[in-house]
């Protein structure tokens, strides 16, 4: 009896000990709104890259009651066998199906931590491939950027059959899809690459030899139309992926998997991702335009998965939560400068890449305009060149929406290019600089010159600068050839301050409004030199007026809410609005993001 006692004492003592690690809770989701989501449509590039069949629709995305537990919601994703105007692929074929996906990219990131999710998935007999999780935030192209999946059901027979004598399979070959629940990890490894690997997306699932991929397995119950809870306990020196059934943690794999040099894109933050996909490459069921690639599609529809909650608790002291964008940057912010005074920057080779497009130049020449560095470049002769900074992490530019894009170039005055941004969304603008045109303040007499672009000009309409990629791209579609340098590249503000308005006599200020982005209501803050009639005046990006509000001000500080709302009263769709302000003759306007 003693002896059992001592072996329960010991057993008692390395539970208390793994859960110690485990320290308080940093945020969570309990999913009465979707405020920290975005919600997809569409199907993507060839199926969101993995020839999945549905077509995500907002119509399949809302907070539900959970099933037999009164007065808990989720957020539930709904897939529907429907077809009709709209659900279609990329091509403009039409999809058989639809479904729902949200993510919390711009919204909510994390880094480290134990991360929780309590989920109930339907039955996917035969097709469903429901899933939660994540997706580095860094502007890297997959799988560069990072992919941890939480949580993944309806993987292929062969994988399941593999691994089933370990961890509840029976080694009969006779697991279903709604009996066997995996995980994984997916990074960028030199070693991975092979002609039918060209990406080099090494998986920590791809173990052919059964040493190290434990999927779980339950028979009868089976995972589905139930709620488990999935855990990564995530820090900077590993990941550990369990499920969690009965109160019991079962690991899905052998070991946590060790981070080192090449696997440190999870040493950055992530975003999350929930969705119901359908068929695709991971299934058994065919892949999109091919449906000779695999089986029919036989889940059962409509189709429900739950998600009751997400939660983020410190892991060995580590862990935390962004909520919203990137930090906002101001003032003056340097792309590629050296002796230009800065309030921020991008560091090369540190926190921003410069990348050449597809060998279309070679290094050049041409001497720095200041400093030590320049960006000195020579066409290869492929008729047309591009080349960008890559900003690692999104980058948030949004303060510098009345502001320009300055940078200085020497090229020959006949070569017509443009420059342009991207953000991390894909939207891309640019604007045109003619051969022999003096534009935006550049003189085209082949020397060096400085060319200074309004961020209205660059931004466009569809640009988000709460998320850039590349805050500077140089292209050429002419195929001139020519020998060209780029130096002392940032961004300014355009503010004044407060000082600058008094001195310069101007009778109203405008501050930016707060929160932005905001989810519920913002707050229109201004000053007036002295008691004036104001107008406020909200539009949308094309210009037509929203909500507005007349009254009038006091001297000093003056603050109007906006709550998101028409001068009807109806809730208005998330977006860039925009707000004017006029009093005393003057006008002044700024913008703003709505995100529901």
């Amino acid at each position: 009896m003693k002896s059992n006692l001592l072996v329960l004492v010991l057993i008692m003592v390395g539970v208390l000990s793994a859960q110690a690690q485990v320290g308080a809770l940093i945020w969570e989701d309990d999913f009465t709104n979707l405020d920290n989501w975005i919600v997809l449509t569409g199907n993507g590039s060839w199926g969101w890259g993995n020839g999945e069949l549905e077509y995500y629709s907002e119509d399949n995305v809302e907070i539900a009651d959970v099933p037999d537990e009164p007065g808990n919601t989720a957020l539930l994703l709904t897939a529907r066998q429907e077809s009709g105007p709209g659900i279609v692929d990329q091509w403009g074929n039409p999809l058989s199906y639809t479904s729902g996906k949200v993510i919390s990219k711009s919204m909510v990131s994390i880094q480290y931590g134990m991360v929780e999710a309590r989920v109930r998935v339907p039955d996917i007999d035969l097709g469903g491939w429901p899933a939660f999780w994540l997706l580095g935030t860094a502007n890297y192209a997959w799988p560069s950027k990072g992919e941890i999946d939480m949580m993944e059901l309806g993987g292929r027979q062969e994988f399941r059959d593999l691994h089933d004598t370990h961890n509840g399979g029976n080694g009969l070959d006779n697991s279903t899809v709604n009996q066997c629940v995996g995980g994984n990890a997916i990074f960028y490894s030199d070693d991975a690459v092979t002609p039918e690997n060209p990406t080099g997306a090494a998986s920590i699932s791809w173990d052919p030899d059964d040493e190290y991929c434990r999927p779980y397995y339950s028979y009868d119950p089976s995972l589905v139309e139930r709620f488990l809870v999935y855990r990564l306990y995530w820090d900077e020196n590993e990941l550990r992926l369990v499920v969690v059934d009965d109160g019991v943690e079962y690991d899905l794999y052998a070991d946590p998997f060790p981070i080192d040099a090449e696997s440190d894109e999870f040493r950055s933050p992530f975003y999350m991702i929930a969705n119901l996909a359908i068929g695709g490459a991971f299934t058994d069921a065919y892949n999109l335009g091919d449906p000779g690639s695999g089986d029919p599609v036989s889940m059962p529809f409509p189709a429900e998965m739950y998600i009751d909650y997400v939660r983020v608790y410190e892991w060995n002291g580590q862990g935390e939560v962004h909520v919203g964008p990137p930090a906002f940057e101001s003032g003056v912010f340097g792309l590629f400068t050296d002796e230009t005074p800065v309030t921020g920057e991008l560091v090369p080779e540190v926190s921003s890449h410069i990348y050449v497009w597809e060998g279309t130049l070679v290094d050049g020449t041409i001497p720095p305009y200041e400093g030590d560095n320049v960006l000195s470049w020579q066409t290869a002769g492929l008729g047309w060149f591009g080349a960008g900074i890559m900003a690692v992490q999104p980058l948030n530019l949004f303060d510098f929406g009345d502001g320009h894009l300055k940078f200085r170039i020497k090229i020959p005055a006949h070569v017509d290019f443009q420059i342009g941004i991207i953000d991390t969304w894909g939207n891309q603008q640019y604007v045109n600089f003619p051969g022999n045109q003096t534009t935006y303040g550049l003189v085209r007499d082949g020397e060096w010159g400085q060319a200074e672009i309004p961020a209205s000009d660059i931004r466009g309409t569809l640009i988000d600068l709460r998320m850039l990629s590349y805050p500077f791209v140089v292209l050429e579609v002419n195929g001139v050839g020519c020998e060209f340098a780029l130096d002392d590249i940032y961004w300014d503000d355009g503010g004044t301050g407060v000082d600058d308005d008094i001195a310069s006599g101007r009778k109203l200020q405008l501050f930016p409004n707060a929160p932005n982005p905001f989810v519920s209501s913002t707050e229109i803050s201004f000053s007036l030199a002295s008691p004036l009639a104001y107008d406020v005046v909200i539009y949308d990006v094309a210009g037509r007026r929203v909500a507005g509000v007349r009254g009038d001000g006091a001297a000093g500080l003056n603050t109007v809410q906006w709550d998101g709302r028409n001068d009807a009263g109806s809730a208005v769709g998330s977006g860039v609005y925009y707000y004017r302000v006029e009093a005393g003759g003057e006008t002044i306007e700024r913008k703003m993001v709505l995100m529901k």
